[in-house]
């Protein structure tokens, strides 16, 4: 067997060509003489900032497309952030120092290393499509149909003489003394040999639950080192935003007044990490005392004016900033359940308890790739996100699930 040739766009040249690009294409645009010839003046000192600008863009969107539905609009709703703090910030350092530098150069390089990385982002995603041999054959009904991914017979791989990325196995499954043999061939050609639930994961984001073992629970467990710093930079940039969020709280908590009357905050007993309860703080969106199920319908007629649209918002999540800073919720998490419902999916979800090994989050991986879940079945479908957040989860993968959350807050998509 043969492994599948280099791409275009793969890494080190998609890098380089990035590269002449963003950094070394536009110089001749605004360079008045041969640079770094004599002095290191301002056109140095703007090709320099404009590369290392371009080299923190470049790498935080591999980082950031390396997860799976990662990409809003090529990628654009990710990268337009990180190219604007990037290069703002580098000008602020330079403002700082007093430096002399090419302005018209550094943010005109900005906006060609966000095109690129966007466009390549697309391209990728649309173009670029992976072989991979299957093993058995009736494995391959059960793989995610993706347009990016072709899913061949192993056997027929191997008879013809395919080329291919990678080969999947259910090594899970009762495979015979000449398939392990193959396979141990393949490896040898340099082929990567990877296990079902391992490409399904990483193709989906979901870590399905059939054939979870308790072997499995240990890699769900996140470093101490993590959690550390995640709670240090979340409780820097809690009290940071803190005098922005204010009065927009204020706002709200008058209009949620004006609208009906009650109280202006819905508190609810909700079960927080390592099953401990806590009382989770919300605007109220509806009618005081309206009586119902403790979870929200479509189109539920006990929601209030404003209601409907702190929803669509996401606005009636801000009081919890006062959880978070009390240590009970994390901006990044699994969605925290009422205490009633918890009991409840514990019992009829397997592993559903495991969603308490860490804090609970205002938004989180399953809220921006799921939506709004009750049933048994749809929860059943969110835990697999949420488990697949506790495998993965690292500061890279908050910021795209933060990212993702504004997109999903400004469409006003998956509200109840």
């Amino acid at each position: 067997m043969r492994s599948a040739p280099q791409r275009f766009i793969e890494t080190w040249v998609d890098a380089v060509l990035g590269f002449l690009f963003c950094v070394v294409l536009p110089i001749p645009i605004y360079a008045t003489a041969e640079p770094f010839a004599k002095e290191f003046g301002a056109a140095e000192i703007t090709i320099s900032v404009t590369a290392l600008a371009y080299a923190i863009v470049w790498y935080c969107g591999r980082r950031l497309d390396a997860y799976p539905s990662a990409r809003l609009r090529g990628n654009a709703g990710y990268m337009a952030p990180v190219a604007i703090v990037t290069y703002a910030l580098i000008a602020a350092i330079l403002l700082l120092l007093r430096l002399d530098y090419s302005r018209f150069q550094l943010f005109g390089s900005g906006l060609l290393a966000l095109l690129w990385v966007t466009t390549v982002a697309q391209l990728r995603s649309r173009y670029l499509i992976r072989n991979y041999a299957v093993m058995p054959r009736s494995t391959i009904a059960a793989m995610p149909s993706l347009p990016t991914c072709r899913w061949l017979d192993f056997a027929d791989v191997r008879r013809e003489g395919l080329r291919v990325d990678a080969i999947v196995a259910d090594l899970g499954a009762e495979l015979e003394e000449g398939q392990i043999e193959a396979l141990a061939d393949a490896a040898i050609a340099g082929i990567p040999v990877l296990d079902r639930r391992h490409i399904v994961e990483t193709l989906t984001g979901r870590t399905p639950l059939g054939g979870l073992t308790p072997n499995e629970f240990g890699a769900l467990l996140p470093s101490r080192q993590y959690l550390v710093v995640r709670r240090v930079v979340e409780l820097g940039l809690t009290l940071l935003a803190l005098p922005l969020l204010l009065p927009v709280l204020l706002i709200v908590g008058l209009l949620v007044r004006l609208d009906s009357p009650g109280p202006v905050f819905f508190v609810q007993l909700r079960i927080g990490r390592r099953g401990r309860p806590f009382r989770m703080i919300k605007f109220r969106t509806m009618f005081h005392g309206a009586a119902g199920p403790s979870f929200t319908t479509s189109s539920d007629a006990r929601i209030t004016r404003v209601g409907h649209y702190l929803r669509r918002c996401r606005l009636d999540e801000l009081p919890q900033l006062f959880n978070i800073l009390r240590g009970e919720m994390s901006w990044v998490g699994p969605r925290p359940e009422a205490a009633s419902l918890e009991k409840r999916y514990v019992r009829d979800i397997e592993y559903f308890a495991l969603r308490g090994i860490v804090r609970p989050g205002v938004t989180g991986w399953a809220q921006i790739n799921q939506g709004y879940a009750h049933d048994v079945d749809e929860m059943r479908a969110k835990l697999e996100y949420d488990l697949y957040y506790l495998k993965h989860c690292s500061l890279w993968l908050d910021m795209v699930i933060a990212l993702r959350t504004f997109a999903v807050v400004f469409q006003g998509t998956g509200a109840r």
